[in-house]
């Protein structure tokens, strides 16, 4: 009889599909194995049509992966030249090769973060599952165990690491590996700017939900990037997994999870940075959007427009619907706002030199065509011309 271990190696082997692998099972050293996400995908069946690919070979990973790079044509990378870590990218395929850690691949797997990370595929003979920790039981039971406190004081990203994969898988954090993140949330400020900021990103582009949103403000993960002065409470009560909505959340995440300042400091883009703190204005003022002047409401839609479904989030209910509505006609007028014609047009019919003069009447043109007073060009180009006579200092 076939044991029940037999049975999911061999489903494990096949839904893993090494035959469309870059590279040959044989031309892996003895004693190698298939670790990490692509492993537990597959027994989530959640494995995308090329993943990344993390082995552990014996010894001399980087000599490996080099020497391998040539036989197959592709792209050789050192990533980590201490603890002999290389990548081999070829034709939209990641593959990363690691010295063995420890003795023997028990060793290995016990250094590593959480438990379902900790599941590994021998490749030597006949495929067999190795499972140490009990990572099969945890991926059952939807639950994000570490393996030690030391071992995600090892490299305290992993941290952070560990709330990413709650929002990614839609699982629980064990109660004391939530102890272990909350007591030691002080020693991200030891990461490098850099990998913060693309676990952060990998977190603001999964699906949340109520549990996410409760462990969160538990944990503080963010604090020292954050100046907790956001209204997360009205966020906190969509569901951000929505499907109408769900393209809308990365920023409004973004700005519950950092500040202006720690955006800066976590090394985001200047245009992340300025649509953040567009966003942020914007909902500052959501009470008071009946109030708004018609060139206040032309100016959200102006800074907004690429960004509304995130503002939309903050809406009341009543609201949203018909936002998002709008939002998704591109000929509504004013939720895209666009001018009747551009600056070399209206320079060459009025003579009007490029500079703010012809900035303020484009700008005007496009608020006059947002609130439906303009609606032919000809009618635009006669608005354009009394706009000139009145305005222009030129005459």
């Amino acid at each position: 009889m076939i044991s029940k271990d037999t049975l999911l190696s061999n489903d494990l082997f096949g839904d893993l599909n090494p035959r469309d692998w870059p590279i040959s099972i044989s031309d892996l050293p003895p004693g190698s194995a298939l670790v990490g996400g692509s492993v537990r995908d597959a027994l989530l069946n959640k494995l995308s049509q090329k993943p990344d690919l993390d082995f552990v070979i014996p010894t001399n990973a980087i000599n490996f992966s080099e020497n391998l790079s040539k036989k197959i044509n592709g792209t050789f990378i050192k990533l980590d030249e201490k603890r002999d870590i290389a990548r081999l990218v070829i034709n939209g395929w990641t593959l990363d090769f690691a010295r063995q850690v420890g003795e023997n691949l028990q060793d290995d797997l016990l250094r590593r973060d959480f438990r379902i990370n900790a599941i590994a595929l021998r490749l030597t003979g006949k495929p067999e599952i190795f499972d140490p920790t009990g990572g099969i039981n945890d991926l059952k039971s939807k639950k994000i165990v570490a393996i030690s406190e030391k071992n995600l004081l090892d490299d305290p990203l992993r941290i952070l690491r560990g709330f990413r994969f709650m929002c990614e898988l839609d699982f629980e954090l064990e109660k004391k590996t939530k102890t272990f993140l909350k007591n030691n949330v002080d020693k991200l400020s030891n990461i490098a700017p850099e990998r913060m900021k693309m676990e952060i990103l990998k977190i603001v582009n999964s699906k949340w939900n109520s549990s996410v949103w409760k462990t969160y403000l538990e944990l503080q993960l963010l604090n020292e990037w954050n100046d907790n002065n956001f209204p997360y409470i009205e966020l906190e009560r969509k569901d951000i997994s929505t499907k109408n909505l769900i393209f809308g959340s990365f920023l409004s995440k973004l700005i519950f999870l950092l500040s202006d300042e720690g955006l800066s400091r976590l090394t985001f883009s200047k245009n992340q940075i300025k649509r953040c703190k567009n966003l942020r204005f914007w909902v500052h003022k959501i009470n008071k959007l009946d109030d708004l002047s018609e060139d206040e409401r032309f100016q959200l839609h102006i800074d907004l427009e690429e960004d509304l479904p995130s503002f939309i989030l903050f809406l009341k209910e009543r609201d949203s619907s018909p936002w998002l509505k709008r939002w998704k006609d591109p000929h509504d007028p004013l939720f895209h706002p666009s001018a009747p014609f551009d600056g070399h047009l209206l320079q060459k019919a009025f003579g009007i030199p490029p500079g703010p003069f012809l900035g303020e009447l484009i700008r005007y043109l496009s608020r006059e065509k947002a609130y439906g007073r303009i609606s032919t060009n000809n009618e635009a180009m006669e608005v354009a011309r009394k706009w000139t006579l009145e305005n222009s200092p030129f005459l």
